[in-house]
């Protein structure tokens, strides 16, 4: 067994008394151990994001204030209503926060379909945070991710709802600015 796989029982209790602190002392006698490097950037980068209200799939509008007013650098890209969106970044930005406007407050939660078609790349992130508030997707990343996502050209996001046939609630096509 490795130390990845009895973190799972520790966490959840499942360790009896010994072998809780059997892996708890194992973790302190093997500083260099590539599991142990593994859990401790995990917790770092964790924290981190649970700082930056970045861990959860979304945010509210008043998470996102709070960030705001807590003096971190936060670009919010309001792509506007579903349609397409030529987006661009500021280079000062620490957090970005795409705003997808569903007007739908009666949705909790929903799906979100990233495709980029240039790539053939499809990603699904489930759970996504719909503000009760005004019915808006907030979805915040670190900067460099937002930047990674914005440079794969073309983009296609789609907003799912969560039942058996994920019923299509709004598109949008996010594509590059136009030089010049």
């Amino acid at each position: 067994m490795t130390r990845l796989h009895d973190l799972d029982g520790y966490v959840t209790g499942e360790l009896d008394d010994t072998a809780a602190a059997a892996f708890e002392e194992g973790l302190f006698d093997a500083p260099d151990d590539p599991d142990v490097q593994l859990l401790d950037r995990l917790a770092r980068d964790g924290a981190r994001l649970v700082a930056h209200c970045a861990f959860d799939a979304g945010v509210s509008r008043g998470e996102l204030d709070a960030l705001i007013a807590a003096g971190h650098a936060v670009q919010i890209v309001d792509a506007g209503p579903p349609g397409r969106f030529a987006w661009s970044m500021t280079a000062d930005a620490e957090l970005v926060v795409t705003k997808l406007a569903l007007a739908r407050r009666d949705l909790d939660r929903v799906d979100v379909e990233i495709t980029l078609p240039d790539h053939g790349v499809t990603k699904v992130i489930r759970d996504v945070l719909v503000d009760p508030s005004d019915g808006t997707i907030y979805g915040l990343c670190e900067r460099p991710l937002a930047a990674l996502a914005f440079s794969a050209g073309r983009t296609i996001t789609r907003v799912l709802q969560r039942d058996v046939a994920r019923s299509l609630i709004a598109e949008w096509e996010f594509v590059p600015p136009s030089p010049g």
